[in-house]
């Protein structure tokens, strides 16, 4: 049983390893192929010049010669143009170790328990992600989760009562007639309820949940929180 559940545990951290080393490869080499091609258009556009420079000083009239002071200017613009690619190209590979660096340093994220700022959930086989509620606050003793569909209509509305501590709500993926939904994304809003059923404004409750993978793409490194994915810079806690 033991050695069952290891090589379970061996093959899991494989499989990630694998999917982050094609996440940042496919991210980097998206800079390094835009950085190769200015770079090519650009020597393409220098060997034109430089052959019709040639030719015109072979064929131009001696008693009116072409004014160096105009080659000058032409060649020395073409050289900063030719050393703003160099740069560009030298500073998109600091980037692309910038991007390998920073998914490394987010691998041991895998398996935590999180807390992340969210404004949806995502429902997967009738399960989604934990809303985590604030403390109640002065007159504030309630919260008012709504969750709408893509359309923006609420689908379910739920007051919960808030404690002393931070508290838990799980929806079960049914909307406000007991019906089961089809896997999705939700939107997500919660605002406090005073004594009196009022409204209080927004509540800054996040979203907890187990981070099962790690990418990234041109917006940087992403957290699958469950079914739900979101940016590293949204996580809030680690538990």
């Amino acid at each position: 049983m033991t050695t069952a559940t290891t090589a379970t545990a061996t093959a899991t951290r494989s499989t990630t390893g694998a999917a982050t080393a094609t996440s940042t490869a496919t991210a980097n080499a998206a800079t390094s192929s835009a950085a190769a091609n200015a770079a090519r258009s650009l020597g393409g556009d220098m060997t034109t010049f430089l052959k019709l420079l040639t030719t015109q000083l072979r064929h131009q009239d001696p008693t009116q010669p072409m004014d160096p002071n105009q080659l000058t200017q032409q060649l020395a613009q073409f050289a900063g143009v030719e050393q703003q690619i160099a740069t560009n190209q030298h500073m998109e590979a600091l980037l692309g170790l910038q991007r390998t660096s920073a998914l490394v340093a987010a691998t041991p994220m895998m398996g935590r328990e999180v807390e992340v700022s969210a404004d949806h959930l995502q429902l997967s086989n009738g399960t989604a992600q934990e809303v985590r509620l604030p403390p109640a606050s002065g007159n504030v003793t309630r919260a008012r989760v709504a969750l709408t569909d893509s359309t923006g209509a609420v689908i379910r509305d739920a007051v919960v009562p808030l404690g002393s501590a931070a508290t838990g709500w799980s929806w079960d993926g049914k909307n406000a007639q007991g019906r089961g939904l089809a896997d999705g994304r939700f939107g997500l809003s919660v605002t406090g309820v005073d004594a009196a059923g009022g409204t209080t404004g927004a509540l800054s409750a996040v979203v907890a949940g187990t981070v099962t993978g790690i990418s990234q793409d041109r917006d940087g490194v992403q957290l699958a929180v469950g079914a739900m994915t979101t940016g590293f810079d949204s996580l809030r806690r680690v538990r």
